[in-house]
């Protein structure tokens, strides 16, 4: 995959994620620009995981975050 393909691949994938873990991420009192960072790093942490890692993932990563 070309890099401007795998970038509009992770940024497909942020907004599936950040879609997703909005309520989340809403109810444990996290901002959406922090859920979007968090998201971002975690899908650059492991951009070959399916949607499902990278979702509990990003939730751990952000209860951590508010530690």
């Amino acid at each position: 995959m070309s890099e401007p393909e795998a970038d509009l691949d992770r940024e497909a994938t942020a907004n599936r994620l950040m879609q997703r873990l909005s309520g989340f991420a809403q109810g444990i009192g996290l901002s959406g620009t922090d859920a979007r960072q968090i998201i971002g790093r975690v899908i650059a942490s492991d951009p070959s995981a399916g949607d499902g890692e990278l979702m509990a993932k990003a939730r751990t990563w952000m209860l951590i975050a508010l530690g």
